[in-house]
């Protein structure tokens, strides 16, 4: 696998970016996650890492979905470059204020199971190296790096 994944790197002299849509119904992410799970592991990512990029994207897609206000496509692309890879996760939703997101208060997630109130975006972040947060009433993108 590491050949593989040092002649995929080496291989890249422009940017490498596939884009996938898909509509907004629970189960279809799984198209898209499993391939960035590929992407990942082909650009040479260690296996946890690869598990922490799914994780984030998961979570991005899954959010996307929940929180879908129409039947528009929600929107995954990834880029891969030689150091770097980037997911992100466009939908049509109501969107959000990033900046009004608390830290999720752990105890009480614990005590009453988790709802809705940021935790996913905390958790996204804790995945990734980098996240950024475009958000309007038409809609949210989430674009989420890793760096090898």
């Amino acid at each position: 696998m590491e050949s593989m994944a040092a002649s995929m790197a080496e291989s890249m002299e422009e940017p490498v970016t596939f884009r996938i849509a898909i509509p907004p119904i629970e189960g279809v992410e799984d198209v898209p996650i499993a391939a960035v799970q590929v992407l990942a592991s082909k650009m040479g990512f260690s296996e946890d890492r690869v598990q922490d990029i799914v994780q984030a994207l998961t979570e991005a897609c899954v959010n996307s979905i929940l929180y879908s206000v129409s039947d528009a496509d929600i929107e995954i692309m990834a880029t891969a470059e030689p150091k770097s890879l980037m997911v992100e996760v466009s939908d049509r939703g109501p969107g959000f204020d990033p900046e009004s997101v608390q830290s999720p208060d752990f105890e009480t997630m614990t005590e009453i199971g988790v709802k809705s109130g940021g935790f996913g975006i905390h958790m996204i972040k804790a995945l990734v190296d980098k996240v950024e947060i475009e958000s309007s009433p038409e809609g949210t993108t989430v674009r989420m790096y890793a760096f090898l």
